[in-house]
């Protein structure tokens, strides 16, 4: 009897550490496992090499470039033993047949030791590509290849273009994330790229939870480019000073269009697509920055960034909110040096994270011209309340934002995970004035 109960007990902390609806003999119905708010989708496993690298590629993600309509970036890893590999590609065709007509290209591989982990990280940046085409790809060598996958360059036009908004998904990422981001991939597929606002995991170093979010996000994240920026939770303080993850700049290539600073490469950056310029800040190197000089050279690339804009439409996303969903959670530097910059050159739209809670605004307190937004995409919540900037805050509540930005037009949406329409709001341009608001649906 006692072994029975034993096996009982750990097969139930098992589940509930995966943060799980338990089904329980006997009862009414599914009851929720008594977990925390706060460990609520935590790690499936603590157990280290779950996710171990072989020789078939993982990890496979593409990434923003400065100019999606002729450049794409690619990124994966296979185990250490694996050290040529390559990307075949070519515009894609139905017929099976195009397998035989590829361009190869060699990869640049380099070895990457964290701890007991040891693999190979790859990555390859083509260039010169036909814009507005679909491609197909796969990534591997003779030890083994990654699937088939197909992604489509940006037009060089101005036109309409579409994309996806997530924030933190940080905690529950394979429980509770993937549901999320599959539902955003499934309303939106032909998305111009997908935004994650920081805090992609939980601890900055540990490689299951990276394992989890490649999992979630799966064939996803190698075929809509990625514009990921690095919130508080992508830092680690182990002597007293931030440091960037350094799995970071290993499995993300991003623009190299930013301050030239070490400490911003990777983090401080925009893309130009059909019109819309965007723009990634790191606002941790303004709430942490360890000088002066590091605050000055951001806010002297933003700038300049913004000045020499050829675009009608700007859109920023970074991780610490200018605005909270509560009160006390004040990022004091991010306001200071952002906030009076985005005023003066109307940036148009602001897409953050870190709180843990929905909020989005724009005219309540004073005309800013701006329209800032926090969410969260993950089960990690926080508590919320009524906010004077805020045209609504509302929290507990799993969330994806789907953009669209034609001509004179923003159309902004928000959607629960389980795909009802929350929210919605649209930005409408005029000359010499700022942007005219326009409420849709409230929750």
């Amino acid at each position: 009897m006692e072994k029975k109960i034993a096996g009982r007990r750990k097969f139930l902390t098992g589940l509930m550490k995966a943060g799980a609806l338990l089904p329980l003999t006997g009862a009414a119905g599914l009851v929720k496992a008594a977990t925390p708010n706060s460990l609520i989708g935590t790690a499936v496993t603590d157990t280290p090499g779950v996710y171990t690298a072989g020789s078939i590629p993982d990890r496979v993600i593409l990434t923003i470039t400065k100019d999606p309509a002729t450049m794409a970036s690619f990124n994966w890893r296979t185990g250490n033993q694996v050290n040529n590999t390559f990307i075949e590609y070519t515009a894609a065709d139905a017929k099976p047949e195009f397998a035989k007509n590829v361009i190869r290209v060699a990869a640049t591989s380099e070895a990457f030791s964290f701890g007991e982990l040891h693999v190979n990280q790859h990555t390859v940046a083509l260039s010169g590509l036909q814009p507005n085409t679909l491609y197909t790809y796969r990534v591997g060598s003779d030890n083994g290849w990654s699937e088939w996958l197909q992604f489509t360059t940006a037009s060089q036009q101005t036109g309409k273009v579409s994309f996806i908004y997530l924030g933190d998904a940080q905690v529950g990422i394979r429980p509770f994330w993937s549901r999320v981001i599959r539902k955003a991939y499934a309303q939106l597929p032909e998305a111009a790229l997908i935004i994650h606002a920081g805090d992609l995991v939980n601890k900055a170093n540990n490689d299951d939870e990276w394992g989890q979010w490649f999992e979630a996000g799966n064939f996803i994240h190698g075929s809509i480019p990625s514009m990921v920026t690095p919130g508080n939770h992508e830092y680690t303080h182990e002597d007293g000073l931030p440091h960037l993850s350094v799995f970071w700049k290993k499995q993300f290539s991003l623009p190299a269009n930013g301050t030239g600073n070490a400490d911003l490469e990777g983090s401080v950056f925009y893309a130009d697509v059909q019109g819309v310029r965007f723009i990634s800040l790191n606002t941790m190197m303004l709430e942490e920055a360890t000088s002066d000089a590091l605050i000055t050279a951001q806010k002297e690339w933003l700038e300049t960034t913004l000045k020499n804009n050829p675009h009608q439409w700007t859109v920023v996303t970074m991780h610490h909110p200018v605005f909270s969903t509560k009160k006390g959670r004040y990022n004091e530097k991010v306001r200071a040096h952002l906030k009076p910059i985005f005023d003066q050159y109307k940036v148009d739209i602001v897409l953050q994270g870190h709180d843990h809670a929905y909020g989005r605004g724009m005219m309540k307190v004073a005309p800013y011209g701006t329209a800032y937004v926090v969410s969260v995409s993950g089960s990690k919540m926080y508590e919320h309340e009524k906010m004077e900037w805020a045209d609504i805050v509302a929290g507990h509540l799993q969330m994806y934002h789907l953009v669209s930005i034609d001509q004179q037009q923003l159309q902004f949406r928000s959607y629960l995970a389980t795909g009802e329409l929350f929210d919605s709001f649209t930005l409408v341009k005029r000359k010499n004035k700022t942007n005219k608001f326009v409420e849709g649906i409230k929750g």
